[in-house]
């Protein structure tokens, strides 16, 4: 059977807090109640509740308001407002940050159980896409990638994510992890790059005691120590063709040996490959094991540029000013129009991490609670502002729509000049000069696990 929800109700007027007690116990609600944000706070943990019921400005501990403090450090609990008339335009802001309703008292029985019952369903779906919390964005070209990731996810093979320095590959991949059946599994990140060979192998395939100089005891890889969950293989390219070769065979055969051992172990993973390079170019140029491209491109995922994507440049920015307020125990809130504006012409050549480090740099200079448009200005220290000449964006749109051909066709050129009404040659001519290889388009299968992968296409809609 399962339990009824949980409402926490915090107010300082006694009356008030009996009457809404009252009411929701009635509906079948368990209910526990708090006289202050203080009290409130120190129930959170102990009582695990779905939702609070608060005065908008009912004070916490650390200076924040409840609403606030439930925010930004329990953003999966629903929130409704308890408010006047005269705080309007402030219910108005928070309801913005994320609370889901408000009250006006005298209560309507009626009202205020319809507003609660909207509030924990949308509680629940809000739950149901916690996989990608981290991920912010709602363009559709992030809409696109997400719903992809999404049917990704539950096949369960192995997969490569592209995309530039700083476009958020990592947090793609561990999302992906997140939504799948492996997810209360290990998560282990390896970076190829930067590494001695011996120490790679080592990380990644583990050692026994005494199988070289200063292996004191016995070591397990991080292959063994994700058993069940995901590897995120970090610029894949740059092992060795030595360990690309022993990563390939113990992929293949589902096994994994440590350095120094005389033993398999069976190997139950799933490498998601990341890379800012095209890997398929790697592979043609010999940097990268062609049998372990394909067994690791089944399906491959490119997250967009941040200049691809500006329309999430301002859920971004407010993202990591909560953030920097909070970690920098500042009490800024907001960013003028102005800065807005500014961020949105940026190029943002190191894309969602240099605009976290504007935001951080921006935080720690402000004063007011609002940081202005000069500070933003100063902080991206005369980065390049993007006013593209009209040459310029009918390049930029010529570009995208060839991506868009060659990803409705699979990179079929004969198919896709004949939806653009041009000859294949003028259309190679164009691809060329975009840099644009129609087979990155293309669903690409190994021969052992093309069946395999067909079968849980049919049932996903997943494609590359």
């Amino acid at each position: 059977m399962t339990a009824s929800p949980h409402v926490l109700l915090v107010d300082q007027n006694p009356e008030q807090l009996r009457q809404l007690e009252e009411y929701l116990c009635a509906a079948g609600y368990r209910v526990c109640a708090a006289g202050s944000g203080d009290e409130a706070i120190k129930q959170l943990d102990a009582q695990s509740p779905e939702l609070v019921i608060c005065d908008l400005r009912e004070t916490a501990a650390n200076g924040l308001t409840l609403s606030e403090h439930l925010h930004q450090d329990h953003p999966e609990i629903a929130r409704i407002l308890i408010v006047n008339q005269s705080v309007l335009p402030e219910a108005l802001e928070a309801t913005a940050q994320g609370a889901f309703g408000i009250l006006t008292p005298p209560f309507d029985k009626s009202h205020l159980l319809d507003t609660v019952r909207a509030a924990l369903d949308t509680a629940e779906q809000r739950r149901d896409q916690r996989w990608r919390d981290e991920i912010i964005g709602r363009s559709p070209a992030m809409d696109h990638l997400l719903d992809q990731a999404r049917r990704v996810a539950v096949s369960d093979v192995h997969l490569i994510i592209s995309g530039p320095a700083g476009s958020g590959k990592e947090l793609l991949a561990t999302a992906v992890h997140q939504a799948s059946r492996r997810a209360d599994k290990p998560l282990e990140v390896l970076k190829c790059s930067g590494l001695p060979e011996q120490m790679l192998e080592s990380e990644l395939f583990g050692h026994r005691r005494g199988a070289f100089d200063g292996a004191d005891t016995d070591q397990p890889g991080l292959l063994e120590k994700a058993s069940g969950g995901t590897l995120i293989l970090k610029e894949v390219c740059d092992l060795s063709p030595r360990l690309q070769i022993k990563l390939l065979t113990a992929l293949e055969n589902n096994r994994v040996r440590s350095v120094g051992s005389s033993t398999d172990a069976n190997l139950d993973i799933r490498i998601i490959a990341t890379s800012q390079r095209n890997l398929e170019h790697a592979m043609l140029s010999g940097e990268l094991n062609d049998a372990l491209y394909y067994q690791l491109s089944t399906v491959s995922l490119d997250v967009p540029p941040l200049q691809e994507r500006a329309e999430d440049i301002p859920l971004l920015a407010r993202h990591f000013l909560g953030k920097e307020a909070k970690a920098q125990a500042r009490r800024v809130r907001n960013l003028s129009p102005g800065a807005i504006h500014l961020l949105g012409l940026s190029a943002w050549p190191g894309n969602i991490s240099q605009l976290a480090t504007v935001i951080r740099q921006a935080v720690s200079q402000s004063t007011s609670p609002v940081i202005s448009e000069a500070l933003v200005s100063q902080a991206m220290d005369h980065q390049e502002r993007v006013i593209p000449s009209f040459n310029e964006a009918r390049a930029e749109f010529e570009r995208r729509y060839l991506i868009k051909l060659l990803q409705i066709t699979e990179g079929n050129v004969t198919h896709a000049a004949r939806i653009a009404e041009r000859n294949r040659t003028d259309l190679y001519k164009l691809l060329g000069k975009h840099d644009l290889e129609p087979s990155r388009f293309k669903v690409r299968r190994t021969r052992k696990t093309a069946k395999r992968v067909k079968q849980q296409t049919s049932r996903t809609g997943t494609q590359g």
